[in-house]
C-alpha cells in the first residue's frame, strides 16, 4: 500500500465531530444499484464500477505471492456471469428444465441446476367437485390442485463454492416454476392463425420436493442451506444411506417447498417476475454479509439490470428487481406512489486514498441515500437499515461480496500508524518517559475521570453532522461498563477495574508533548489492538498489511519468535505497544493495591493475539495461562459495553457524582485506590 502523505490527515482528536463525506456535493442518484462512485468525482468525471470494487488492483499493491499466482495464470481479472435456461435434458424427465451459470471469459458451465415439473391432468382437475357458486368454486377448485415439481441436481464446482451460486440457482428456478404455474397472467394462443387470441391462464400451487445429500464432512450443512431458502424437511421422512461408488457414505434427507399461487386483484398491475435467465446482458452477483453472515435482503446487482435497494425515511430497506419499476414487486408490498417516496442508493468511496483516486482492495465505502442515512447491517436481527451514522463496507472479491465491517478509515490510519510508530526501540523510549511517575503531577481517580470527560468514547467513528456533539465521552463509556460489570455480578475488584481501564487517555491534559502530538501526527492514547513488540509479529497481527512501515521488519533481532526475550520467560517480562490501557496498567500497579488478574485483565484485553488467536507460545508460560480467562472474560465486557455505549446519552456531571459517591468510593478506598496518585 503506497504511503499517505500526514498533512491530509486530520487531528484524531477532532476527526470524530466531522462526517467528511457530509460536507461533500450531494450524490448523484443511480436508477440501479450498479454504479459505485465516489462523492467527489474529481476533474475528469472518474466514476468507480464494479470492476474497480472487486477486481482492480495495481501491480504496485500486490504482494509477491499474488504477483507470482497472476505469472501462472491464476489470477483474478474482472469477469461478468451469464445464466441460460433450457427446456429438456439429458434426464429424459417430463417437464425437465436446466439452469447453468457461465463466466464470461471462460467455456462451460461452472454450476447447473436440473429440474422437473408437470401440472396436474386436466382429467384430474374437471373431476374435482365444485359447490357454493361458479366463482367461489374456482377458488376451491384453484386451491385443491397443486403442480409437482423436483430439483434433481444442483451442482456448483468446487472452486466457485462459497460465493451462494447454489443459492442463486435454487432462488432462479423456484422464480421459474412460480413464473410458469402460480401467476395469474393472460397466454397467447398461438394454435390459430391471424391475430393472437388470449385466454386465462390456470394458476396452481407448487409443491416442490428435493433431496438434501450430505457427506459426513456436512452434516446438518446442506439441510440448513436448503432450510435457509424456504425448504423445510419433509413430514415423516425417511432418511436414506447411500453410497455412490466413491467410498463415501451419504445421508440423504427429503425436503420440500411449497410456492403458493397469489393472483393480483389489481389487473392494471401485473406481478412480473424479473429472472437473471432472461436478461442478455452479463451480470455480477453480488452478496451483503453482515458480523456473523449473509444478510436476509441480498443484491443481485447487474449493469443495466437487478436488484435495487430502496430505503424510506425511517430507515426501512428493501429491495425489488429493477423490471418491476413499473409493478409491484412479489417482494414489495407497497403502493407505487408510496415507492417514490423512496429513494435509492448510491454508494460513495471513502477511501484512505480518495484525494489519490486510487483504489485498493482494503478500501472502504459507504453508501448514502438522499435522505442523509447510510446502510448499516443491524446486528440484532441480521438484516440491513438505514442509520444516521455511516458504516462501512469492505469488497471481497474472492467471493463477490460487501461486507459491513466496524473498520472505518480514521481507524486505518491509526493502525498505519501504529505500525509505523510502535517499533521496540520507540516503546523503551516512552517507557524511560512516563513510568517514573514523577514527571506529570499529582490527581486523584475522580479528578481523572472528570478530564477524560472531554474525549469521545468512540474516537474512531463518523458522525452525520458537522459541529454535532462527538456523542458519549470516554467518561461515560467508563461508567457505563463499570455499572453493566455490577449488574453481571462481577467483583467489586473488577468494577473498579472496569471504571479506571481507559484512565491513559489523561496523558493528553498532563503532558503537552503528547497533546501536540495526538493533535497532529499520532495519538498513541487511543485503545486499539495491542502487539508484543521486539520478536517476530504474528501474521494475523491487526491491519498486518501495514507492517512493511515498521523498521523492526527489517531488524533480525527482532524477527525470531523469541525476539530479544527468554523463551517463556512470560507476558509480564515482555514490551507491549505502548498505549493508554499499557500506561494505565502501570500507573495502576505504582499507586494501587488491585489484584494482579485486575491489573492483567487492562494490559491484556487488547493482546487479542494471544487470547483468540493463540499467538506468543514461545514467550507465554503457565502463570499466563492462569490468567487467559480473565482477560478473555474481561475483554469480551468490554466489546459489548462499546457496542451499547453506541446509543447510549452521556452522562451529566451529577450522575457521575452520585455513582462515584455511592459506590465506587468505597471500593476505590478498599483497593488503596482513593488517595492522590503519581502521574
Amino acid at each position: 500500500m503506497s504511503s499517505l502523505d500526514e498533512s491530509l490527515i486530520e487531528p484524531l482528536t477532532k476527526r470524530p465531530r466531522v462526517c467528511p463525506v457530509a460536507d461533500l456535493a450531494r450524490p448523484r442518484i443511480s436508477p440501479a444499484w450498479k454504479a459505485y462512485t465516489t462523492e467527489s468525482l474529481g476533474p475528469e468525471g472518474k466514476m468507480f464500477g464494479l470492476q474497480d470494487i472487486f477486481f482492480t488492483r495495481s501491480m504496485a499493491d500486490q504482494d509477491d505471492a499474488e504477483r507470482s499466482r497472476r505469472a501462472q495464470g491464476d489470477h483474478n481479472e474482472f469477469y461478468t456471469f451469464r445464466m441460460e435456461h433450457r427446456q429438456g435434458g439429458p434426464m429424459n424427465l417430463r417437464g425437465e428444465e436446466r439452469i447453468l451459470l457461465f463466466r464470461s471469459d471462460k467455456a462451460g458451465a461452472i454450476a447447473k441446476i436440473i429440474y422437473s415439473s408437470e401440472a396436474p391432468s386436466e382429467s384430474f382437475v374437471e373431476s374435482i367437485p365444485l359447490s357454493n357458486g361458479a366463482e367461489e368454486g374456482h377458488q376451491q377448485q384453484q386451491q385443491q390442485v397443486t403442480a409437482q415439481a423436483k430439483i434433481h441436481v444442483l451442482d456448483v464446482k468446487a472452486q466457485y463454492r462459497g460465493r451462494d451460486f447454489g443459492g442463486l440457482l435454487v432462488r432462479t428456478a423456484l422464480t421459474s416454476l412460480k413464473s410458469l404455474y402460480c401467476n395469474e397472467d393472460d397466454e397467447v394462443d398461438t394454435s390459430v392463425e391471424g391475430p393472437s387470441k388470449t385466454h386465462k391462464k390456470r394458476i396452481y400451487d407448487v409443491e416442490c420436493s428435493l433431496d438434501a445429500e450430505e457427506d459426513i464432512t456436512r452434516h446438518g450443512k446442506l439441510v440448513k442451506f436448503y432450510e435457509e431458502l424456504g425448504c423445510r424437511v419433509k413430514p415423516a421422512a425417511k432418511v436414506q444411506y447411500v453410497n455412490n461408488n466413491d467410498s463415501e457414505t451419504y445421508r440423504k434427507i427429503p425436503m420440500l417447498i411449497d410456492l403458493h399461487s397469489s393472483p393480483n386483484k389489481d389487473r392494471s398491475r401485473k406481478n412480473k417476475l424479473s429472472q437473471l435467465t432472461s436478461l442478455k446482458s452479463p451480470f455480477l452477483p453480488v452478496q451483503l454479509v453482515g458480523t456473523i453472515g449473509k444478510l436476509s435482503i441480498m443484491s443481485h446487482t447487474t449493469r443495466q439490470h437487478g436488484h435495487i435497494l430502496v430505503a424510506k425515511p425511517n430507515g426501512e430497506v428493501t429491495a425489488f428487481s429493477a423490471a418491476d419499476k413499473d409493478c409491484n414487486s412479489f417482494d414489495l408490498d407497497i403502493e407505487l406512489d408510496e415507492l417514490r417516496k423512496w429513494t435509492y442508493f448510491t454508494p460513495c468511496h471513502t477511501a484512505e486514498q480518495d484525494r489519490q483516486m486510487k483504489l485498493n482492495y482494503k478500501d472502504l465505502w459507504v453508501m448514502r441515500t438522499n435522505h442523509g442515512t447510510f446502510l448499516t447491517a443491524n446486528s440484532v436481527d441480521h438484516t440491513l437499515s438505514c442509520t444516521r451514522l455511516p458504516s462501512f463496507w469492505q469488497p471481497n472479491g474472492d467471493n463477490l461480496s460487501l461486507v459491513c465491517t466496524s473498520d472505518t478509515p480514521s481507524r486505518r490510519h491509526h493502525y498505519r500508524k501504529c505500525w509505523k510508530f510502535q517499533t521496540f526501540d520507540y516503546v523503551m523510549a516512552m517507557r524511560a518517559k512516563f513510568l517514573n511517575f514523577s514527571s506529570l503531577g499529582k490527581a486523584t481517580v475522580f479528578e481523572a475521570l472528570n478530564w477524560i470527560h472531554c474525549f469521545p468514547a468512540n474516537p474512531f467513528h463518523y458522525w452525520s453532522n458537522e459541529g454535532e456533539d462527538f456523542g458519549p465521552s470516554l467518561r461515560t463509556l467508563s461508567f457505563l461498563m463499570a455499572e453493566t460489570a455490577r449488574e453481571e455480578g462481577f467483583p467489586d475488584w473488577v468494577q473498579l477495574v472496569a471504571l479506571m481501564h481507559e484512565l491513559g487517555e489523561t496523558v493528553k491534559i498532563l503532558d503537552q508533548d503528547t497533546r501536540e502530538m495526538a493533535e497532529s501526527v499520532y495519538d498513541w492514547t487511543l485503545s486499539s489492538r495491542s502487539r508484543v513488540v521486539g520478536c517476530k509479529q504474528p501474521e494475523c497481527a491487526s491491519f498486518s498489511e501495514f507492517r512493511h512501515l515498521n523498521m523492526d521488519e527489517e531488524d533480525p533481532r527482532y524477527n525470531t519468535d523469541v525476539g530479544v526475550y527468554t523463551p517463556h520467560c512470560g507476558l509480564d517480562n515482555v514490551c507491549l505497544m505502548w498505549s493508554g490501557l499499557e500506561y494505565t496498567y502501570h500507573l495502576l500497579k505504582h499507586n494501587t493495591c488491585l489484584p494482579f488478574e485486575g491489573l492483567a485483565m487492562i494490559r491484556y484485553a487488547l493482546l487479542g493475539d494471544w487470547h483468540e488467536q493463540n499467538q506468543y507460545t514461545a514467550l507465554t508460560n503457565d502463570d499466563d495461562a492462569d490468567l487467559l480467562p480473565f482477560v478473555s472474560e474481561f475483554d469480551a465486557l468490554r466489546k459489548r459495553v462499546r457496542l451499547k455505549c453506541m446509543d447510549f446519552s452521556d452522562l451529566s456531571d451529577k450522575q457521575c457524582q452520585n455513582l462515584w459517591d455511592g459506590h465506587y468510593s468505597v471500593i476505590a478506598a478498599k483497593y488503596g485506590c482513593d488517595h492522590v496518585f503519581d502521574w
